[in-house]
């Protein structure tokens, strides 16, 4: 009797300190952990800690250029509406130590007329302001091709305009591309309202006016140039579906690895512009 009290006395004995330690230490790891633990790769944190501050340049310069002024002075904005403008803008230590990093770009100057501190662009960036204007109105038949690619990927024909404007300057378009694309080119787009979304406009590719023996991706091109090589190492057969791939320099492949990717680089896909029916939901 005693040796069986003994036994359930150990089996409910309270955790040890070391136990306790391990059972606090279990808990979950939250997104912004997990976030701050990856691994990083320096060369394009650089890259994008670039990226985001030419983003701030480029906005910074659009409220230049939209300001309106007269011809004895340059356009401009006053330091004082940018270090207001400093959250909406990103610039955590304010507009002024932003402009001065810039000098290249941007010039502090005191305004004659308002007598406060203004800030406009340098003849170097105006410059190439204009060559970026120019650019894009000699390039409007390549960006007009790449929106009706755009809209050719969709299942509707159709993309909401708001997500057109966060990636205009991607796409190659300018400015006033609702008015000098959308609106020119009527043969080919239309705005028309969303039915699921109010105050909400949808970019629409205006019938079939582009021919499909045109919308060809590019991957289809570079299967035609393989399968044209001479010295080509391996089945013909093998790229019909397959795309052009490589492993980075380091990186450790499982066994098998390979020979997966291999028969995954065989399945059978729809294509970018190919029709497809839309079932209906159940």
């Amino acid at each position: 009797m005693l040796a069986h009290l003994l036994q359930k006395l150990n089996r409910h004995k309270p955790p040890t300190a070391a136990a306790a330690t391990t059972v606090l230490l279990r808990r979950k790891t939250t997104s912004a952990e997990y976030v701050s633990s990856r691994n990083r790769d320096p060369t394009f944190e650089k890259l994008m800690d670039k990226y985001k501050n030419l983003f701030k340049v480029i906005a910074i310069q659009d409220l230049i250029l939209g300001a309106t002024t007269n011809a004895a002075v340059p356009a401009g904005v006053s330091v004082d509406f940018l270090n207001r403008l400093s959250q909406s803008l990103h610039l955590n230590r304010g507009a002024t130590h932003f402009l001065r990093k810039y000098p290249h770009i941007f010039h502090i100057f005191h305004h004659p007329t308002k007598l406060q501190p203004y800030c406009t662009l340098t003849e170097t960036a105006l410059k190439i302001s204009r060559q970026e204007a120019t650019a894009i109105n000699d390039t409007l038949p390549v960006v007009v091709n790449r929106l009706v690619r755009l809209l050719s990927i969709s299942v509707t024909k159709t993309l909401p305009l708001r997500a057109i404007f966060k990636v205009f300057r991607e796409l190659g378009l300018p400015d006033d591309f609702e008015d000098s694309v959308i609106l020119k080119k009527s043969d080919l787009f239309a705005l028309v309202d969303s039915e699921n979304e109010p105050n909400t406009h949808l970019l629409k590719l205006a019938g079939d006016t582009i021919p499909k023996g045109e919308l060809v991706a590019a991957v289809d091109n570079w299967r035609v140039l393989e399968c044209c090589k001479e010295d080509i190492g391996v089945d013909r057969n093998e790229i019909l579906y397959s795309f052009k791939h490589s492993y980075p320099p380091g990186m450790k492949l499982r066994r098998s690895f390979k020979a997966k990717v291999k028969e995954w680089q065989q399945l059978k896909y729809v294509g970018p512009y190919e029709e497809v029916e839309i079932g209906e939901k159940r």
